[in-house]
């Protein structure tokens, strides 16, 4: 939890326009070589490259912790107790370089979806729909499945260190593949960025609450509540209809 008070506290502190703005023009213009070339240069304009970095840093840090808490305490319980934070800090090694190399790929993407869009608004709504499907295919489930895969610790040397960064780059990345789409959400949210934060980071905690499970389609688990309310209203207007018949 002070990870994720340190995260969220640095984020609100950092000066960043998340919500990805392009310069002005036509969305068919938005599309060309070179307003897509102006764009980009417009944002690393108001957001140094420094900054992007810190940014992604402290995001990272503040909506990622939660995840790693069970594969960080099956390094500590796996290797020797002089050992204990040197695992610990191999694991995070490995974990936050696979996000932090994702960093540059994931603000393309969301780039590039903000030009395809036109306005935050319909790019809010894209990504969101895009996270809601990917949440909801095989794909996701299978890579939530290996990302609650454990793996043996070694307990001496260079073998263990290697072992613990190992580890948190393979979780690190079966968790990026799982959960990438939901990152993008907060690029389209112009105020209240860290709440948004919070909330995606709420989402993708309970999909990897939800543990491993058939690789299928599935309903996300953002919509489960309101599945489930559907269907006791459902099931409740059945039995009103066998009720009136009697």
């Amino acid at each position: 939890m002070l990870g994720v008070a340190v995260g969220l506290a640095l984020s609100t502190a950092i000066d960043i326009h998340a919500n990805l703005p392009l310069l002005c023009g036509s969305p068919a213009d938005h599309l060309s070589l070179n307003r897509i070339a102006a764009s980009w240069q417009f944002l690393l304009m108001i957001n140094p490259p420094t900054t992007l970095a810190l940014a992604w840093l402290t995001m990272l840090v503040a909506m990622m912790t939660p995840l790693i808490a069970l594969p960080l305490a099956h390094v500590r319980a796996s290797s020797l107790f002089a050992r204990r934070w040197r695992a610990s800090a191999g694991f995070l090694l490995g974990y936050f370089c696979i996000w932090g190399i994702a960093g540059m790929p994931l603000l393309l993407a969301a780039f590039f979806l903000r030009l395809v869009a036109g306005s935050v608004l319909v790019a809010f709504l894209l990504a969101t729909l895009l996270a809601l499907v990917w949440s909801a295919s095989p794909i996701q489930q299978a890579a939530q499945n290996r990302a609650h895969r454990q793996r043996r610790i070694g307990l001496f040397g260079l073998a263990a260190d290697r072992d613990c960064i190992m580890f948190g780059a393979a979780v690190g990345g079966w968790c990026l593949v799982s959960c990438w789409t939901w990152m993008l959400v907060p690029f389209f949210v112009p105020f209240g960025h860290v709440f948004a934060m919070i909330a995606v980071s709420g989402i993708v905690l309970a999909e990897r609450l939800r543990g491993p499970g058939p690789v299928r389609w599935r309903t996300p688990v953002v919509l489960m509540p309101l599945v489930r309310r559907w269907e006791a209203f459902a099931l409740h207007g059945l039995r009103g209809g066998e009720g009136s018949h009697v």
